[in-house]
């Protein structure tokens, strides 16, 4: 075996693992973002008791009442000194709410959300929205 198809198999192996890898993250991220759910729901409907292979949770915070993430948004796009694009704008939600962006689902409803509170924005004349090669980008208004 020479040294060029040695190598193209590694690589080959490599691209494989780097695949299952990322599967794998992904997975993990829906099932601990249903685990929490969960939890939640547990403690919602008056569960008290230690949870078996949970680990302690912080008391949840609710980041956005009514206008903040409105705000929030507003205040991202003129932090960024560029335009963004809803799922850009999601991530960084994610972020702050401490959420793994990795989880699709999760990502997807998101997105929807700060797109649909992006439209309102620009219904109301705060951001504007252009049409881009990278798709739809918001930036406040001047």
């Amino acid at each position: 075996m020479d040294d060029q198809s040695l190598i193209n198999g590694l690589l080959a192996k490599r691209e494989e693992l780097s695949r299952e890898n990322a599967d794998l993250r992904e997975r993990m991220a829906i099932l601990s973002n249903n685990i929490e759910a969960l939890d939640r729901v547990l403690e919602a409907c008056g569960f008290r008791g230690e949870l078996e292979g949970s680990t302690p949770r912080a008391a949840r915070i609710v980041l956005f009442y009514r206008n903040e993430l409105r705000d929030y948004l507003l205040a991202e796009l003129r932090k960024a000194g560029e335009p963004l694009t809803a799922r850009q704008l999601a991530l960084l939600v994610c972020q702050t709410e401490g959420k793994d962006g990795r989880d699709r689902r999760l990502l997807a409803d998101v997105t929807r959300r700060v797109g649909c509170a992006l439209r309102k924005m620009r219904a109301s004349r705060m951001v504007e929205g252009e049409r881009t090669q990278a798709g739809q980008v918001w930036g406040p208004t001047k």
